[in-house]
Formats: structure tokens, sequence, C-alpha cells
């Protein structure tokens, strides 16, 4: 009984090591994303909405800096002519920091609105490569893609660059 054993060991490895080599090896792939996502025209046309976006909220903050000068202004004018009591200069300097923090405020949600707004309009482009991506990858086999625009690898050499491919599944 003991016997055997090393024969069916040694016919269990060879079935392995033949299974093994009639697989094709593992493929890998990379692109560059970013340059994908600048030659796309959707792409184009989702960063000209943002800066439109981007500007009207810009215009809002100017208005309201504008604003705070203004009145920065006249308060200083008033009270080197004599004109505000102690108690309504520091009256008037308490408006104007509170005017200052709402502007300070508005900034940072404008920020927030921006990067949400850039958000809603990359998701389905983003979405719509990736799906490109995977379909590419499974048609040709590989087994992994790495994004070369993040450094997210060290050595390239041995993999094929799949943007080409990506474009033709996106129609490009």
């Amino acid at each position: 009984m003991f016997r055997k054993t090393p024969i069916y060991l040694a016919l269990a490895l060879l079935m392995g090591v033949v299974t093994l080599s009639a697989q094709a090896p593992p493929k890998y792939g990379h692109m560059n994303l970013g340059n994908l996502l600048e030659s796309m025209p959707e792409t184009k046309s989702a960063n000209e909405k943002l800066k439109v976006f981007g500007d009207s909220l810009q215009a809002i903050d100017k208005k309201m800096t504008d604003a705070f000068q203004e009145a920065y202004k006249k308060l200083e004018e008033e009270y080197n002519a004599g004109l505000l009591t102690p108690v309504q200069a520091q009256t008037r300097q308490a408006e104007l920091q509170k005017q200052q923090e709402d502007i300070q405020k508005y900034e940072q949600q404008a920020q927030q609105a921006v990067a949400a707004k850039r958000e809603e309009l990359l998701k389905p482009i983003l979405d719509k490569v990736e799906a490109a991506v995977k379909a590419v990858a499974t048609e040709n086999n590989y087994l992994m893609i790495f994004d070369t625009s993040s450094g997210a690898f060290l050595f390239a050499a041995e993999a094929d660059d799949v943007a080409a491919l990506v474009k033709k599944k996106l129609g490009m």
C-alpha cells in the first residue's frame, strides 16, 4: 500500500504540471487613465460646465468681498473724521467681522460645491471608462491593468499598453 503512494503522488504532480503548462500565463496591461480622460470629449465638456459653475460662485464671492471692502473703507473714513462714537465704531467692527466670517464660510461652501459638482460631472465618464477597461480586460484575458498616471507600479516592461483598445471600445 505504501509503495503505490509515491507513484500516485508523482502522477498527480505530473498532471498538475501538464494542467499548468496548458494554461496561458497571466497577462498584465497598463494605460494612462489621466491622458485617456483628457482626450475624451465628455471630459472637456464636463470641465467647461465646471468652469461656468465655478465662475458663477466666484462672482458671488467677489460681490461679497467688494461689499466688505467698501463697508470697511467707509467705517475707516467715518472713524477718522470723528463721526462715530467708540460704541458705534465697535458695533460696526463687529458687523464687519461677522461679514468677513460669512465670506469665509461661503468660500468653504463654494469649494465643497465645486468638488461635488466635479464628482457629479465626472462620475458617468469614469463609469463608462471603467466598463470599457473591464470589457477590454475580459476580452483580451488580462489579469490586471495598471494606471500609469497614478504611479501604482514600478515596472511595466512586460505589460501591454491597452489605452488604444479602451479608446476603441469607447468609440474614440
